[in-house]
């Protein structure tokens, strides 16, 4: 088993040797994100088979970067990796102690992290199997999650705050409907809904279900409104005609 930093990277970029010059932006991206137990747990899901190559970055933040992969059949993965170092585990651990669902876990930084990342495969998962637009989850390990690829030829679809959708009205009644099945169906909020977290392709998208907790949340009902809230807010500055989110808020809780 490769045991040194490069060795190890050559495997996860193996297709693409080149890449691997310390002054490629790659390189750069790697180095900074990768700590050794990282490194390690891509290795092993490269073993199992969930992606045969891990390419460039496609979103990178302060808590997690987002690479495009390929799996053995030519297929695109999105890979999110959670840095370690900088992720905001306070605020995680704030989320995770108010979800029902994830209470028993060791208090310390990696963690807690690693707890975040199962929370947000569940929740994936919760999402995808009711129809809610997001991406199907694939698989996870510690601070490494593995999902659908929303995009095409690599390429991911825009964010609908860069990118605002050509029918307004349309959009806006088809991510109300994905809140409501989210809430409904699912047993879920999102949490962190607004036009940073919609991907804008074929049909809207919804992203980023890290921050998403179940229903039985006592804060569940004021997320649901800020999550409504955000979407009003926004479609009304594209001049669609909504109703008030309390409305909308009364509407996806109705019949609960």
């Amino acid at each position: 088993m490769p045991a040194d930093f490069e060795s190890l990277l050559r495997r996860l970029e193996r297709r693409k040797p080149e890449r691997l010059e310390k002054d490629s932006e790659t390189y750069k991206i790697m180095a900074d994100v990768f700590d050794r137990s990282t490194l390690m747990t891509l290795y092993h899901m490269i073993h199992r088979g969930v992606f045969d190559a891990l390419y460039g970055a496609v979103s990178t933040g302060k808590e997690a970067n987002i690479f495009c992969a390929l799996d053995e059949r030519g297929n695109y993965v999105a890979v999110k990796i959670y840095r370690i170092a900088t992720s905001d585990f306070k605020t995680m651990y704030r989320y995770l102690i108010g979800d029902s669902r994830f209470r028993t876990f060791r208090r310390n930084r990696r963690q807690i992290i690693y707890t975040w990342v199962s929370r947000e495969f569940k929740n994936l998962q919760r999402a995808h199997e009711v129809g809610v637009p997001a991406p199907r989850p694939i698989d996870f390990e510690n601070n490494v999650l593995a999902m659908e690829f929303i995009g095409e030829h690599g390429v991911p679809y825009p964010r609908m705050k860069d990118s605002p959708p050509r029918n307004p009205k349309a959009t806006f009644e088809k991510l109300v409907d994905a809140v409501e099945k989210l809430y409904r169906e699912a047993d879920l909020v999102h949490s962190d809904l607004s036009e940073y977290n919609v991907l804008v392709g074929p049909e809207p998208t919804l992203i980023d279900f890290s921050m998403a907790t179940d229903i039985a949340n006592p804060m569940s009902g004021e997320l649901l409104l800020r999550d409504i809230s955000n979407l009003v807010n926004y479609f009304r500055r594209l001049g669609v005609e909504t109703p008030e989110p309390i409305e909308l808020f009364s509407r996806v809780k109705a019949d609960r």
